[in-house]
């Protein structure tokens, strides 16, 4: 019986894209699609605890999916990535489920004895709850140096070169006073607003045009002066017009 479709599980660690590399050889031999998953724990290990479950020099990315769809279409194989929230083995077989998956294909850390006692295994718990085939890829079994390579080269082209930042007085001189000036115009207008809702104008402030008070009116404008003024700041420092 030939496969239709196929899950891999992959996160940031070396033994995840064993079994990803295993999946895109699978897919690509039977022409099938083949569906990455990337699970974020809802409540993240501690820093010791990750250590135990993947050592740091097992490290392969921080973008685990689109590693692995770049690989996938370097290969031709059809790829649907999806990225996940949650309890990871329930995520797995959920995911499985939604996408009609013949068989999924997880990576084993590796860990064993007290380790694995105290973390669990991830494959150990799709294995046992799921209803659908689980391949097991063991850590180790499958070279991975070409992911690695495509790992370190789409990180140097996500790099962007930082533009050093260089004080120009004439700038702060033309920038402060822009603000300055703007500052005192929203003063005026907000201490006009506030002498017209004083006691001494409450006479004033009381007078009702289109049905509200003028003290109203004063406060209105003073909220659009801001508004006004704010965006008229806001569009100098972006070179934007009025």
């Amino acid at each position: 019986m030939g496969f239709r479709k196929l899950l891999v599980a992959v996160d940031n660690f070396s033994a995840s894209f064993g079994a990803f590399k295993k999946a895109v050889e699978i897919a690509r031999e039977h022409k099938v699609p083949l569906t990455v998953i990337n699970v974020e724990e809802a409540l993240p290990l501690l820093p010791a605890e990750k250590m135990l479950e993947a050592p740091p020099d097992h490290f392969v990315t921080d973008d685990p999916l689109t590693v692995a769809e770049t690989y996938a279409k370097k290969h031709g194989v059809n790829v649907k990535t999806v990225k996940k929230t949650g309890a990871i083995a329930g995520s797995i077989i959920e995911t499985a489920n939604e996408e009609d998956a013949d068989l999924i294909i997880l990576g084993d850390s590796g860990i064993k004895g007290v380790e694995k006692l105290y973390l669990g295994s991830i494959a150990q718990s799709v294995v046992e709850n799921s209803e659908r085939p689980v391949l097991i890829v063991r850590k180790g079994w499958i070279n991975i140096e070409d992911i690695i390579s495509l790992a370190k080269s789409l990180e140097k082209g996500e790099k962007r070169e930082e533009i050093p930042c260089k004080y120009d007085p004439a700038l702060v001189r033309e920038n402060f006073k822009s603000m300055g000036t703007l500052f005192f115009i929203l003063c005026v207008i907000y201490f006009f607003a506030a002498i017209i809702t004083s006691k001494p104008f409450k006479n004033i402030a009381a007078l009702e045009i289109a049905g509200l008070p003028f003290g109203i009116w004063s406060g209105i404008f003073l909220v659009i002066s801001g508004i006004i003024l704010t965006r008229i700041y806001i569009n100098k420092q972006i070179g934007g017009e009025t």
